[in-house]
């Protein structure tokens, strides 16, 4: 970032600044590919990511769920609900995207394209109200943080989210300059669209709106919103069987019934903002999302870069609009269940990094003058560099520890395989077995996975699958690169 962002004293011209951030958005799509395909092997290791591919696969069939299996006691799965069919437990906007994928065969590339439009949306909104090397700067805090990189690789539905959060932010940017209506209607349009994908971010993204303190924004903005409410709420009707039951409901039996019922309760509740453990698990996320899921010293150039457009009449209402909507998803985050996760831990977080890079941008004229000044000229050059090469060492570290766990998930398929079961019942003995007893949404492969209670026996197996041959996978007891395979043995 040193000699990238000079200051106006021989700085490059606009175009020459555009061109550049174009080339290195264009540079950081082929990172997010390279990392989804090679890094991460395509794969959705998480719960939520397989849910969110398995209604893909239903959806690119033109389905809207699928038939249920027989014994759905010994097919359960996370974040997937079978009952008398079978379909995911999230809301359809990441699905649909997904489906596209699906339908090409390219899956896997669908979010890394999610995160280049993000990257160029935050482009456009930036250089609304900010010169090009302070949107220069905003793109490269948010497209190189690990946070987006990770979620920007991955089958999760962040990435989605914060496409149509930003398309959003472009269209309240241009109101606060000009005030046309439409401007708002289109910003709660893409809350909409973004409603459809995570609600909950999508309404605190809305609610920092009442910073405004005006009944016709919130109006315009609900009105761009509606039509994309009410399709959720169709779509819950359909899959659910009421305009207002969502899937979360409808797997929390499921979710209590594998993970007890403390996992199993509410992810949001006022108990969180004084019980000890959570309190403790908010400050470790929020650490985390400081210091290794965003670029180091991002939320440092966001405040001077606050500071530097207080003054600025024409930032005035995206500025307010920004501290708010940090402010609002923070306090909101104090009330969550902050456990362990599966996927970035911070990413719950995702969202705020459009305001907080926002703020960032013009922040880095005003550090790299004090740096110049207390350190040497040199030192921002060195501070730039630094910024750039610690994301690389998060990510590096985030791979050494996630890597023996997926590859234990990913292998199984493969071992059982290689030991010749080319049909039958495969029961899954593992500490969690509904994290990977993967069908698809068909269930019509010639190995079945069943996930059965750690209590089931194989004789009981045997007996719902009288015709079939039994066999079980034991899961590996070291989770290291090196770790012995399953082990697979013939019951029946």
């Amino acid at each position: 970032m040193g000699n990238a962002l000079p200051d106006a004293t021989g700085s490059p011209s606009d175009g020459r600044v555009r061109a550049l951030a174009f080339g290195l958005i264009a540079a950081l799509g082929v990172v997010y590919a390279i990392f989804a395909r090679a890094a991460l092997h395509a794969f959705p290791y998480s719960g939520d990511e397989y849910s969110y591919l398995l209604q893909a696969e239903i959806f690119a069939r033109g389905l809207l769920h699928t038939p249920a299996p027989p014994h759905l006691e010994m097919l359960r799965v996370d974040h997937v609900v079978i009952d008398g069919l079978v379909r995911s437990k999230y809301p359809p906007g990441t699905s649909a995207l997904l489906s596209l994928g699906v339908r090409a065969g390219v899956a896997w590339l669908v979010t890394p394209i999610e995160g280049v439009i993000t990257l160029l949306l935050a482009w456009r909104a930036a250089r609304t109200l900010l010169p090009a090397r302070h949107a220069l700067v905003t793109v490269l805090l948010l497209g190189w943080s690990p946070l987006f990189l990770f979620n920007s690789s991955s089958f999760f539905a962040h990435t989605a989210t914060m496409m149509w959060l930003t398309a959003g932010f472009v269209s309240l940017a241009a109101w606060s300059v000009d005030r046309r209506s439409h401007r708002l209607v289109l910003f709660g349009a893409a809350l909409g669209c973004a409603f459809l994908t995570r609600p909950l971010d999508a309404v605190l993204f809305g609610a920092a709106l009442l910073c405004f303190r005006s009944a016709r924004v919130l109006a315009l903005t609900v009105l761009g919103a509606l039509p994309f409410v009410a399709l959720n709420l169709l779509y819950q009707k359909a899959q659910f069987g009421s305009l207002f039951a969502d899937g979360y409901h409808a797997y929390a039996a499921t979710f209590t019934a594998v993970y007890g019922a403390h996992e199993g309760g509410s992810q949001l509740s006022p108990r969180y903002l004084v019980d000890p453990i959570e309190t403790w698990n908010h400050l470790d996320v929020t650490r985390a999302f400081l210091l290794e899921w965003s670029v180091p010293g991002t939320a440092l150039l966001a405040a001077f870069g606050w500071a530097s457009l207080r003054g600025d009449e024409k930032a005035k209402a995206l500025r307010r609009y920004c501290v708010v909507c940090v402010a609002v998803f923070l306090g909101l985050f104090l009330f969550t269940m902050a456990g362990s996760d599966d996927g970035a831990r911070a990413r719950y977080l995702s969202t705020p990094l459009i305001p907080i890079t926002f703020l960032a941008g013009p922040g880095w004229d005003s550090v790299r003058d004090i740096l110049r000044e207390r350190l040497g000229r040199r030192a921002p050059l060195v501070a730039g560099i630094f910024m750039a090469v610690l994301p690389g060492v998060q990510i590096g570290s985030f791979l050494d520890r996630r890597m023996p766990k997926q590859l234990i998930r990913e292998r199984l398929p493969e071992v059982v395989a290689s030991e010749g079961v080319t049909s039958g019942i495969v029961i899954i003995r593992a500490h969690y077995p509904t994290r990977l007893a993967r069908n698809g949404p068909f269930f019509d492969a010639p190995v079945l996975y069943v996930s059965p209670p750690a209590e089931t026996s194989a004789e009981e197996v045997a007996a719902a699958f009288p015709s079939r041959p039994i066999y079980e996978a034991r899961e590996p007891t070291r989770e290291t690169y090196d770790a012995e395979p399953w082990r697979i043995t013939r019951v029946r």
